[in-house]
């Protein structure tokens, strides 16, 4: 994708990482292009994960994931995107990271590397991983 002329260009070769407790999404750029690079997902707690279910007041039957299986689910994901930064920076596949991961962003830094920590530019603490690339560019400027 060609980066819009109102936003700046990556002057070197930069990786976008944006993620939640679930997935994570990776572009690379340089100068006034963008492209998808990859995507992570995590597979705790698996399908069939225990649920908390009730009935609301209206009669509508809900169920949600227990807060727990959401965290120990960020974890693996952290921890295996930051072994995958890892192994991209041995590769040279970036000089620089820019890296959006909500609140927990500071969970991750804590998992990285100490080279890979050298690279980042930027830790934004917003949950950017739904968003299109043309609208996740726009919070980058």
């Amino acid at each position: 994708m060609q980066i819009p002329e109102e936003l700046r260009a990556f002057e070197k070769k930069t990786l976008i990482v944006a993620c939640d407790h679930v997935h994570a999404r990776l572009y690379l750029a340089l100068n006034r292009e963008v492209h998808f690079v990859h995507e992570l997902k995590t597979d705790y707690p698996g399908p069939d994960g225990d649920r908390t279910s009730m009935v609301a007041p209206s009669g509508l039957h809900s169920a949600e994931r227990p807060e727990k299986d959401s965290i120990i689910g960020e974890t693996h994901l952290f921890h295996a995107l930051a072994r995958d930064l890892h192994e991209r920076f041995e590769r040279h596949e970036y000089e620089e990271l820019i890296i959006a991961a909500g609140q927990e962003v500071h969970e991750l830094e804590s998992m990285l590397h100490p080279d890979v920590l050298k690279c980042v530019k930027t830790f934004i603490p917003k949950l950017l991983v739904k968003m299109e690339l043309h609208e996740l560019l726009h919070h980058l400027a």
